[in-house]
C-alpha cells in the first residue's frame, strides 16, 4: 500500500490524501487493510470514517478522531455545509462546458448507480469545463450533495464518462492506458465543528493529467 500523506491534523480532526486502491472502510468479501484500520496506527489513536471516497478516487478525505467532531462532521455533511472540488478527466468535453446536474440517483443490486425519473435520492453536481487534455477534457466538480458514484454518474449521463471508469462506460482508444478511474478529491472547506476554526485544504493530484493549468 502506498503511504498516506497527512494534510491536517488536530485532536478532533484528520484530512489526508487518500492513495488509490484502498478501501475507506472494510467491506465484505475484501482482503487487505482499509483506512481505518491504517490510520490508527498512524496519528497513535482511534478515526471515525465521517466522508467516503471510491477505492480508486484519490486526493482529501476527512475523518473524525473524537466523538464529538464525528457528530459534527456528519451534520455538516447532512447539511452539505462542506465545500467539495473534484477534478475528474472526462473522456470527451462537456457541452455546455459549464453547468449543473440535478437528478435523482438509485444503487441497483448489481452495485451499479443509475439515474431514475422517479424515487431515489436527489444529486446536484456543478461542473465547469478547465483545459483539454488530448481527447479527454479536465473538469472541475463541486458537489452540492453527495450520492455514492455521483459525479462519475453525471459525468456518463452527459455522455462523457470519467477516463478509466469502465463500470459507467469508458470505452479505451487504442494506446489509452488509465490505471484507475481519473478523480480526485483536489479541495475542501468547512467550518471546525469543535473549535469553530475554519478548515481549507488543497492536494495536489499525482498525475500531471489531472492538474490545472
Amino acid at each position: 500500500m502506498q503511504p498516506v500523506a497527512i494534510v491536517h491534523q488536530d485532536d478532533h480532526l484528520l484530512v489526508v490524501d487518500k492513495p488509490a486502491g484502498i478501501l475507506v472502510v472494510p467491506a465484505d468479501g475484501r482482503s487487505g487493510p482499509s483506512l481505518v484500520d491504517v490510520l490508527p496506527k498512524l496519528v497513535g489513536g482511534p478515526v471515525f470514517a465521517v466522508h467516503r471516497l471510491d477505492e480508486e478516487t484519490t486526493g482529501a478525505l476527512a475523518f473524525a478522531r473524537s466523538d464529538e467532531a464525528r457528530i459534527g462532521m456528519e451534520a455538516l455533511f447532512r447539511a452539505h455545509a462542506i465545500e467539495r472540488d473534484y477534478l475528474a478527466l472526462a473522456s470527451a468535453a462537456p457541452s455546455p462546458a459549464a453547468g449543473r446536474i440535478e437528478s435523482n440517483l438509485r444503487e441497483g443490486d448489481d452495485g451499479i448507480v443509475r439515474v431514475v425519473p422517479t424515487g431515489g435520492q436527489r444529486a446536484v453536481t456543478h461542473y465547469e469545463t478547465l483545459a483539454r487534455r488530448d481527447r479527454c477534457t479536465l473538469v472541475r466538480c463541486r458537489l452540492e450533495t453527495g450520492r455514492r458514484n455521483q459525479i462519475r454518474v453525471h459525468l456518463a449521463a452527459l455522455g462523457c464518462p470519467v477516463a478509466g471508469d469502465r463500470k459507467y462506460g469508458f470505452r479505451a482508444r487504442p494506446g489509452e492506458r488509465f490505471r484507475r478511474v481519473m478523480l480526485h478529491s483536489w479541495r475542501m472547506g468547512f467550518v471546525h465543528p469543535v473549535t469553530g476554526e475554519r478548515i481549507a485544504v488543497e492536494v495536489p493530484a499525482a498525475e500531471p493529467l489531472l492538474r490545472p493549468e
